[in-house]
């Protein structure tokens, strides 16, 4: 296939993914509301166990007594990686559901285009998702957002999308695989919950320390709440873009490769209608 042809596959698939998000628009609504509403449980638990908002051993951990736009920052973020896990991982299984992912298989058009396509329409609505969470967080939480701290949080937001998607690619190929997504994703998003800032910090223990910095998303975080809330003191921008770099062409890599191999491997298999 010559790169006109793929273009068109990736424009209609583009359209296609945007009209059935546009088609529910409950969804756009859920899932640009419900990741902060994920924190409010927190921040009463917090404030039963220390009587406010805020607590010195908090400060001393992240350089900010603000537990609340701390974790914020964190939902509006991660957005983009679930979107990801969820949007790309599970496209291809979404076929099989559709009964279209025969037609896919058996056309001139390589499944990994189609990914594409899906890729960069959960993209933008990720962002969306992600601008009506930050106006609601500037609103309504007193976050300030400026154009200084806008622009190195989109380059650094972008740079770690670019490594999720790659592994969200790879988990595509997977699914196609094991025929089987939420149970795998559920626990991949505690497994990021875990071992990455979202709602906590990281460096309280030896452990989560460590194996956070494996992480893309835990460079991002770190970075972007320095460059928000601390007003870019002790961030080193461009030390984060060089390892989030780094880490994108080694996720993209493998996530392509992997691809690769899990779908030849369904096809082999003849497995790829099955439920």
């Amino acid at each position: 296939m010559g790169f006109a042809a793929g273009a068109r596959v990736i424009r209609a698939e583009f359209r296609k993914t945007l009209g059935i998000w546009m088609a529910y628009p409950i969804f756009m609504f859920f899932w640009a509301i419900f990741p902060l509403l994920w924190v409010v449980p927190f921040v009463f638990q917090g404030k039963a166990l220390v009587g406010s908002m805020s607590s010195p051993a908090f400060a001393q951990l992240t350089g900010s007594g603000n537990y609340m736009a701390f974790v914020l920052i964190g939902a509006m973020v991660s957005t983009f990686v679930f979107s990801a896990l969820w949007g790309v991982g599970n496209a291809l299984r979404e076929e099989t559901y559709w009964g279209t992912m025969e037609y896919i298989i058996a056309s001139p058009t390589h499944p990994l285009v189609v990914l594409i396509g899906k890729t960069v329409a959960e993209a933008a609505v990720a962002t969306l998702m992600a601008c009506i969470q930050g106006v609601i967080i500037g609103v309504f939480f007193g976050v300030h957002f400026t154009l200084l701290k806008v622009l190195p949080v989109l380059l650094i937001v972008a740079m770690v999308m670019l490594g999720f998607y790659g592994f969200a690619i790879a988990f595509a190929g997977f699914t196609l695989l094991i025929k089987e997504v939420h149970g795998w994703i559920h626990t991949l998003e505690w497994v990021f919950f875990l071992f990455s800032p979202i709602r906590y910090p990281v460096n309280v223990h030896p452990i989560t320390g460590f194996v956070s910095l494996l992480v893309p998303l835990t460079w991002a975080l770190v970075a972007i709440r320095g460059i928000i809330l601390l007003n870019g003191q002790g961030v080193s921008l461009w030390q984060t873009v060089g390892v989030l770099a780094v880490m994108d062409v080694v996720l993209l890599a493998a996530g392509y490769f992997a691809f690769l191999w899990l779908e030849r491997k369904t096809r082999k298999d003849g497995t790829v209608g099955m439920h």
